[in-house]
């Protein structure tokens, strides 16, 4: 089987559906051919202009045209699923594959659409179409399928992945990334250090792989160093959320609750509805003693994050803290609706067995 890279003229934009109506057909096929494709590239700089709807309307109208016309096809599945439109996205690839099966880049969304569906497995096989197909698509297929393997859960396969790409090009970061990302969460925490510095090697100006290394220390309790690699992020990227927020943490950790309230401040000013800055923001607050305003940012995160058992137990130990052992038995009550922990349970039952007779007023 012939098998063609990319098609020229298309980009990886993705986009959006809208239908409007079709051109006449009474042409000739030539003309036809000619005026689906200006149709085509009309949708294509819609797209780009981020006009998704009018894209796909311009789309569907060289379709009406030339409804074998793949690559048309496949630029409105971009659309669908730029728009996280996954399902009709699928559909648009696999129609261009009807009339396109050697087309790796086909292959390669298709799969990246069926991951967004959840659909693993098949996305898989997707991947390792590619890979039978197309030489020149390796890298990429390796690298979605690693990433589809850690998602499954098969770490050790991902790790194959990851390999298999380093061994095409030892200078591709996102390898050496991706494979640290694995191997900390498994624990290798030596190992993973070691892949997000040969990362840095590569480019050290990325404020993720700084992040990453930084994790590491944290959790491995070298706060110093993890301090340094959190600063030299934000001395590339001072607006990068996650590194802001470890710095708020190491310094709450020592005690340093003024420093610890500016970088989640930082972070709100940026993303107001990030629940953990709130959380955080709380818990500092709590540390100055301005215990009203702690339990007001408790309150905002869980608005944002209602299914958090954690900040719902947090509430809890501040409200029986201030005596307030009503509504904290109700928040934990709230904790235990989300998952049934021993330790949770004994905490409210005791705060409960404490409050028969009283009248449940604050403070009592």
């Amino acid at each position: 089987m012939e098998v063609k890279g990319p098609a020229g003229g298309i980009r990886p934009w993705a986009g959006p559906g809208g239908v409007l109506g079709s051109p006449g057909m009474d042409m000739a096929p030539s003309s036809r051919k000619g005026e689906a494709e200006r149709f085509s590239r009309q949708g294509e700089a819609l797209a780009e202009q981020g006009k998704f709807e009018e894209a796909l309307a311009e789309f569907d109208r060289g379709l009406a045209l030339a409804p074998s016309d793949w690559e048309i096809r496949f630029k409105k599945g971009l659309v669908q699923k730029t728009m996280g439109l996954y399902e009709e996205a699928l559909l648009s690839f696999e129609e261009s594959l009807g009339n396109r099966p050697g087309e790796a880049l086909v292959w390669f969304q298709k799969g990246i659409a069926l991951g967004m569906l959840g659909r693993i497995e098949e996305a898989l096989r997707c991947f390792d179409t590619i890979l039978e197909l197309d030489p020149s698509y390796a890298i990429r297929a390796w690298h979605e399928k690693g990433v589809s393997l850690g998602r499954l859960g098969r770490y050790e396969e991902a790790l194959q992945s990851w390999d298999r790409i380093i061994e095409k090009d030892p200078k591709y970061v996102m390898a050496w990334y991706s494979k640290g990302i694995i191997l900390s969460y498994l624990g290798r925490y030596g190992e993973a250090l070691r892949c997000f510095d040969r990362g840095l090697e590569i480019y050290p100006r990325s404020p993720d792989l700084w992040y990453q290394k930084g994790l590491i220390f944290s959790r491995t309790k070298k706060l110093a160093r993890a301090q340094k690699c959190y600063e030299m992020a934000l001395s590339i990227n001072p607006r990068h959320e996650e590194s802001n927020l470890e710095l708020g943490m190491i310094n709450e950790i020592h005690g340093h609750y003024d420093r610890a309230f500016l970088y989640y401040e930082r972070v709100l000013k940026m993303d107001p509805e990030n629940p953990k800055a709130w959380y955080q923001k709380g818990t500092t607050l709590q540390g100055l003693g301005r215990n009203d305003e702690a339990l007001e940012c408790f309150g905002k995160a869980l608005e944002l994050d209602p299914m958090n058992l954690y900040i719902w137990f947090s509430r809890a130990l501040l409200l029986a803290s201030l005596g307030r052992v009503g509504e904290a038995v109700d928040a934990l009550d709230s904790a235990l609706a989300i998952q049934d922990v021993p330790e949770i349970r004994r905490l409210r039952d005791s705060l409960s067995a404490g409050t028969q007779g009283d009248t449940g007023s604050p403070g009592s």
